[in-house]
């Protein structure tokens, strides 16, 4: 689970490496709010005009706190938005937009399928606007990322003057990593009316994080941002994620040190301050913000935070010690008061990283007792929701970790099966990102066989833009091949790419030295 990431629209939380993947939702702001109504279920309801855009519920309160939890979303409170969907639905139990709102800011893969059962469970009388919202988000339970685009292109199409339905396009688009149709789309949600806030958003978001990135064109829509939602502490902690794509890292803690100031709960600007010290090497004030970042949490998210306080150790140099952390922190997660729900999902997120630590600095057996227990999850995880399109992708995530242990341990005949199990496991899905983790898996073995050209081949076609980890192997693939400008230039790019993960803190210092920065 990604924890450091703008999750406005336009942006895709991906709960595992292979396996579905949800779209943050569009959002609502007071425009919209005064212009539309509650509708009962009803078949006169069915007399709107095809272009209105009609929410059906039976409860007028229900519907203002709907609109309250997609003006949230958009501004980036994920949590407190879920609030607001579940007092929806406490107010209207029946209220089948409001379940899909939930599922936009669920905090678990089971809870994400859970609100989408009951979305469509009380979708009878609803329009033909929320069904395909509904069906959109479904499309990622079974990993058909065409049939949500194609969706949400029809949504556009017979709701032209929404600008709910072109930030929710921009979102799919975004998720097929078609970035230029997903500004278009949001630039187009601008000109609309109630969609604002997120397509201010989603541009920042999409420049900063998609390619081709553009850093420029990312900071001037965070600054319109914060002109547009001056009271909103979020514009800030998007700016300090700019700034630090930037390497501008005192900019960046500047930045978050606003947003906490303007919002002392926004535990994301604390937890970043954490990220910004540890790049700078001010370990003890790292901790120190990470635990702030735990104190003002909601318990949902306690431990996810706690995760990043243990990659402290890998920034400080001691990854042995790093790995304990991780591990005892996956044991801690229940102890958090962390929701039943949730707790198999953070353990995996802890035990991933714990994994990666292991395999990277070669202690073998550690990480194969690791991974052994992660998988066990993940397959705990399938069993909970419950699908057959759960169990087989959660399969191709364990596929994928069991057959990079192997390519680290260069068993490139175990690394070889695995890579075919995940392209038999995912064939029958429509997305085209859908081999990004057997690419890598395969990059990664022909690297550790010394077959350069292969390795490269390989990881040019896993997710090398945002996964450190594929980029600093690819960084090796082209120095073993003698592209030395090439390479430095790929190692500069990972020592600078300032956002944290197991795999930025691991790389992270070994690139710089290999970049002569």
């Amino acid at each position: 689970m990604k924890y450091d990431s703008y999750r406005g629209p336009g942006r895709i939380l991906v709960y595992t490496l292979i396996a579905s993947s949800l779209l943050s939702g569009a959002a609502c702001s007071k425009q919209e709010d005064e212009a539309v109504s509650a509708e009962t279920k009803a078949p006169a309801a069915e007399e709107a005009p095809p272009s209105a855009v009609r929410i059906t519920t039976s409860s007028d309160a229900a519907l203002a706190l709907y609109a309250e939890g997609d003006y949230l979303l958009d501004v980036g409170r994920n949590v407190q938005a879920r609030d607001k969907f579940l007092a929806a639905i406490a107010e209207d139990p029946e209220f089948s937009l409001a379940y899909y709102g939930q599922s936009n800011a669920a905090l678990s893969f089971a809870e994400f399928q859970q609100a989408l059962d009951a979305a469509t469970k009380y979708s009878e009388g609803i329009s033909d606007r929320e069904l395909m919202l509904i069906e959109i988000n479904k499309s990622f339970l079974s990993n058909d990322n065409a049939a949500g685009l194609a969706l949400a292109q029809k949504l556009v199409e017979q709701f032209p003057e929404d600008g709910r339905s072109w930030l929710v396009l921009a979102g799919m688009q975004a998720n097929q990593n078609d970035n230029i149709g997903a500004r278009a789309s949001n630039k187009k949600a601008l000109e609309l009316e109630g969609s604002e806030a997120g397509a201010l958003a989603g541009l920042a978001a999409n420049n900063l994080f998609g390619e081709p990135k553009d850093f420029v064109a990312a900071e001037m829509w965070a600054n319109k941002f914060i002109s547009a939602y001056p009271d909103e502490a979020k514009g800030y902690e998007v700016l300090g994620d700019i700034k630090r794509a930037q390497n501008d890292l005192e900019g960046a803690l500047q930045a978050y040190n606003t947003a906490s100031q303007m919002d002392p709960s926004l535990e994301a600007a604390a937890h970043k301050r954490g990220h910004v010290n540890s790049f700078l090497g001010n370990i003890e004030d790292a901790r120190a913000a990470y635990d702030e970042a735990v104190a003002i949490a909601p318990v949902e998210s306690k431990a996810g935070y706690a995760v990043y306080k243990g990659f402290t150790y890998i920034h400080g140099g001691d990854v042995p010690a790093a790995i304990s952390e991780l591990e005892e922190i996956a044991d801690q997660v229940a102890a958090m008061g962390t929701p039943a729900d949730q707790v198999k999902g953070l353990q995996t997120f802890a035990l991933n990283s714990a994994a990666f630590a292991a395999m990277h600095v070669g202690l073998f057996e550690r990480a194969e007792s690791i991974v052994a227990r992660r998988n066990e999850l993940v397959m705990s995880i399938a069993d909970d929701v419950g699908t057959e399109d759960a169990g087989r992708l959660q399969q191709a995530n364990c596929e994928f970790w069991d057959g990079l242990l192997a390519a680290y341990t260069g068993d490139t005949e175990s690394a070889a099966t695995h890579v075919g199990a995940i392209e038999v496991l995912v064939e029958s899905d429509d997305n085209p990102r859908k081999l990004e983790g057997a690419h890598w898996v395969a990059g990664v073995s022909a690297l550790t066989a010394g077959d350069y050209a292969e390795a490269a081949e390989q990881l040019r076609q896993a997710d090398h833009a945002n996964n450190m980890f594929v980029r600093y192997h690819l960084a090796i693939a082209e120095e073993g091949l003698g592209n030395t400008d090439a390479a430095r230039a790929l190692f500069a790019e990972v020592a600078s790419f300032n956002f944290n993960s197991v795999a930025f803190a691991l790389t992270r210092a070994d690139s710089a030295a290999r970049a002569e920065l």
